[in-house]
């Protein structure tokens, strides 16, 4: 062996080296906390969509957008069901949850059943989408989506990506809250 390999060896090894303790150092990606997702947990909000509604349910059952932010059909509870994000929206007002049926049109159903069940996903822009756990068009997810003019959309014509379908929960006052 000559030796100028000698210590061009040993300097790899060091760099190899460096780099492993480096990455090991640097800790992992900041997770988000989802711990209300567990089960049992209640929120009270309003969902405004990216198309600037509010997501209403009002005390017919009917579900569509308004864009008064004091409208009392407007604020939701929002409960999680079960674990993995899989939740319930229910009018406080009304006292109707959303569902969603076969065909993916959006309706208040004053039972509960497996149809109001939504899974929340959280998307890179900050907002939020809620695709039925149920349902699915062609393997395709269905998601609760409100139209430039404030009509749900049927959710087979709903993507992930699609503006209609991304949402802010938007905390609610103590004086909204006892309104509805």
């Amino acid at each position: 062996m000559r030796l100028w390999t000698l210590p061009w060896k040993l300097l790899q090894v060091v760099l190899v080296f460096s780099r492993v303790c480096v990455c090991a150092c640097e800790g992992e990606r900041h997770t988000r906390n989802y711990d209300y997702m567990e089960g049992g947990d209640v929120r009270i909000r309003r969902l405004y969509s990216r198309t600037q509604w509010f997501l209403t349910i009002d005390e017919y059952g009917n579900i569509s957008g308004t864009q008064d932010p004091n409208n009392c059909y407007s604020v939701l509870e929002i409960r999680t069901v079960s674990e993995g994000g899989v939740l319930a929206i229910k009018g406080l007002k009304s006292q109707f949850y959303i569902s969603m049926n076969r065909s993916g049109m959006l309706q208040g159903k004053k039972d509960y059943n497996d149809s109001c069940d939504f899974k929340e996903v959280f998307l890179e822009n900050y907002y939020t989408a809620y695709s039925s756990v149920k349902w699915t068009k062609n393997g395709r997810e269905m998601f609760i989506s409100l139209s430039q003019k404030g009509r749900p959309l049927k959710g087979k014509k709903t993507r992930k990506e699609s503006v209609a379908s991304h949402f802010i929960p938007r905390k609610c006052s103590e004086d909204e809250k006892k309104l509805a």
